[in-house]
């Protein structure tokens, strides 16, 4: 699970607050921001960490392809 420390949960907390009263004219307090920032890291956060990885791995395999093709580059004729 993704821990947020003490002042990211209150920085989201702040931005949830802000959200809703913008989007939805509806004034939440801290408490339930934070509850709602602790549901979002908790069942939202791994999607997109997750994606992050994969997005990484392609990153990384498409380096990888790149090397082998310049090391065959480097190669003398026997």
């Amino acid at each position: 699970m993704i821990r947020l420390s003490a002042r990211e949960k209150a920085a989201l907390a702040e931005r949830l607050r802000e959200y809703c009263m913008a989007e939805f004219d509806c004034e939440i307090g801290n408490l339930q921001a934070e509850l709602f920032a602790d549901i979002i890291a908790r069942e939202f956060a791994p999607v997109f960490y997750n994606s992050g990885l994969r997005d990484a791995e392609a990153l990384l395999m498409k380096r990888m392809e790149s090397f082998g093709d310049e090391i065959v580059a480097l190669e003398m004729p026997a």
